[in-house]
């Protein structure tokens, strides 16, 4: 699920919902880097039990927060964006890394461990 914020609502926005927050050059598809310009700006820590397992295609399909700016080389805007974002991380008592790499993107399913039984 993908959640579109003006910046300017970013500091009375709930983010205890999202697991990543991403900046964007557009709100048209920004998972397809042919569109658009994008960047993982933050993800939040999850902490994992041992009695569930949960793969990376979990994670791919939680919720993510998108933030419109003009341009992601415009450092100074990048980084008043990620002020922002870190003084509401720490109202919520947040935890997460910023700029972590991008994970690769999985497919839905395997051919080889389909099981075809009803």
């Amino acid at each position: 699920m993908n959640t579109f914020v003006p910046l300017e609502k970013l500091k009375e926005f709930d983010l205890q919902d999202y697991h990543e927050v991403w900046l964007t050059t557009s709100e048209r598809w920004p998972q397809d880097p042919e569109t658009a310009e994008r960047m993982c700006l933050w993800r939040v820590d999850r902490e994992l039990t041992t009695d569930v397992e949960i793969d990376d295609l979990y994670f791919q399909n939680l919720p993510r927060l998108w933030l419109v700016v003009d341009s992601l080389s415009d450092q100074t805007a990048v980084n008043g964006v990620e002020q922002a974002l870190t003084t509401r991380l720490n109202e919520l008592d947040l935890t997460g890394e910023f700029h972590p790499p991008e994970k690769e993107k999985l497919p839905c399913g395997s051919e080889d461990k389909t099981d075809l039984r009803s």
